[in-house]
């Protein structure tokens, strides 16, 4: 090959070594130029479920703050069939070193008839000296992701009793009229498990816990109170027909 034909072959080359090399670049542009907007898509459709996540979480939460008021309300009123509405079939209640198992029989049994005929349950404003600490009584609800449980915190301060053991006349007669039973303050927080009802999707209660913080022999309106040391639930049903399934402890 002349030396003329040589030079022309080099330059061909040389341009065809330059398209390519610009329609990689431009083809890697146009990719990255394609790909940044579906990267932003898909950015946004995560925020988009990461909102929607929390909005349901926080749903989720502000209906079980309002079943807790419910009970409540539902205690103070003595109400103990709408307190036990509120239980799942196979729940269980930890209370005073009881265990109290099933919605219709120990958790009944509890709320039907040991609460009412103790006179325990209802609202009580805290005893003076006795109030409950700033963290104690802050409350916490958290629902787990897949909206199907979840557990809370919630502060009580509630009037509780027991009836009176001795055999006295005084006692007796007390009995009679209905009024055999020794009244005190309590305070304590309650550990919550719900649940959602597999049936139509409600939350219910699957384990309550009474914590107890503090008892104090105290009426409404008086300005003391002193410590008091109260025994834990000792006979089990149905040696007790009010008694818990099981004792704890």
């Amino acid at each position: 090959m002349s030396i003329l034909n040589r030079g022309k072959a080099k330059k061909r080359a040389s341009a065809d070594k330059s398209r390519r090399s610009f329609f990689w670049k431009l083809g890697a542009g146009v990719s990255g130029a394609l790909a940044a907007p579906a990267v932003m898509v898909r950015a946004e459709i995560s925020e988009q479920d990461s909102a929607s996540v929390r909005l349901a979480l926080l749903e989720e939460e502000k209906t079980l703050r309002k079943l807790h008021q419910n009970f409540e309300q539902a205690m103070d009123k003595g109400l103990s069939e709408e307190v036990i509405e509120m239980f799942a079939d196979d729940a269980r209640v930890i209370f005073n070193g009881g265990l109290f198992v099933g919605r219709s029989e120990g958790v009944s049994r509890l709320y039907r008839d040991r609460f009412p005929s103790e006179k325990t349950g209802r609202r009580m404003e805290p005893a003076p000296g006795f109030e409950l600490e700033a963290d104690q009584q802050a409350d916490r609800v958290d629902v787990s992701p897949d909206l199907l449980s979840a557990t809370a915190v919630f502060p009580y301060s509630i009037q509780a009793g027991a009836a009176i053991e001795s055999e006295t006349s005084l006692a007796n007669m007390a009995r009679l009229q209905g009024e055999g039973v020794k009244t005190w303050w309590e305070g304590g927080v309650y550990h919550v498990n719900y649940r959602k009802d597999d049936v139509h999707g409600r939350w219910k209660i699957s384990q309550l816990e009474y914590r107890t913080l503090s008892r104090a022999d105290y009426r409404p309106g008086r300005s003391y109170a002193r410590p008091i040391a109260v025994a834990a639930i000792a006979t089990r049903y149905p040696e007790d027909p009010q008694g818990p399934d099981s004792l704890l402890g």
